[in-house]
């Protein structure tokens, strides 16, 4: 009785500290913007992308401590020592990119413009040099740049979050993050995300409550030179499809 009283309780309480959790970083960066506001552009931005990693890095320790989700994602610490290139993965969940930040600090993620129209997330995004993707010429210029400052940059080719009734659950894939590693001459790091089931995914309500923990494995996936030069549009269908055998398949295709 007392651990059915106990799992009956956990879900709302786990939901409500997670997303509490995070309302409480997004209010945190409030009196910092003053301390940022006067220092030079390139150190604002590096000083704020660490602060961006060491938050998230500590909401994702927050989430597994209230056993919101299981985290197997050691993986991705291996782009702290890779070179500056570009992340590209499958996005099935609104969490994939704050997982991503908590591994690696130098990473500059390319976000969709209404996202930047949010002042709770439109601050530290700008601080730490994010890139909106509404204006394609200039997400290219400024992801090259930070390329070659030494940052990773993040995009996710389906440009939003995966289908939850598509088999399998991918959208189409846009070039642009192919045409960006080619024309840079930079390495692609693609990686999958898999949760044991839907979770903060597209049309699912916030409020929606599933059975905790989440489990969250991300994996690195096997690269497709044949495709490295090819045009990007022809990339973005052979790596789509290459996610898609992944998903066929029960472990994905490792280097």
């Amino acid at each position: 009785m007392a651990r059915r009283f106990l799992r009956a309780v956990h879900r709302p309480l786990a939901l409500l500290l997670g997303h509490g959790g995070l309302a409480v970083i997004l209010i945190a960066w409030l009196p910092m913007i003053i301390v940022l506001l006067p220092m030079p552009r390139e150190r604002r931005q590096r000083t704020m992308r660490r602060l961006i990693h060491h938050a998230m890095r500590a909401y994702r320790h927050w989430l597994g401590w209230i056993r919101a989700v299981q985290f197997e994602t050691r993986s991705l610490d291996a782009l702290r020592d890779a070179p500056p290139g570009v992340i590209v993965a499958n996005h099935p969940s609104l969490l994939d990119a704050l997982v991503v930040l908590s591994h690696v600090p130098e990473v500059v993620c390319v976000m969709r413009a209404g996202i930047l129209r949010n002042p709770f997330f439109a601050l530290p995004a700008r601080l730490a040099g994010y890139l909106p993707n509404d204006d394609a010429v200039e997400m290219m210029l400024g992801a090259r740049r930070a390329i070659r400052g030494g940052c990773h940059v993040l995009l996710f080719p389906e440009g939003s979050r995966s289908p939850l009734t598509a088999t399998p659950p991918l959208r189409p894939f846009h070039p642009a993050p192919f045409m960006l590693a080619h024309r840079t001459g930079t390495s692609l790091h693609p990686w999958l995300f898999r949760y044991d089931r839907p979770f903060l995914a597209k049309g699912q309500p916030v409020s929606y409550r599933p059975v905790l923990p989440i489990r969250l494995i991300v994996t690195p996936m096997a690269l497709l030179p044949e495709h490295m030069g090819t045009d990007p549009r022809e990339a973005a269908a052979a790596w789509r499809s290459h996610y898609a055998r992944a998903f066929h398949s029960r472990e994905p295709a490792t280097p």
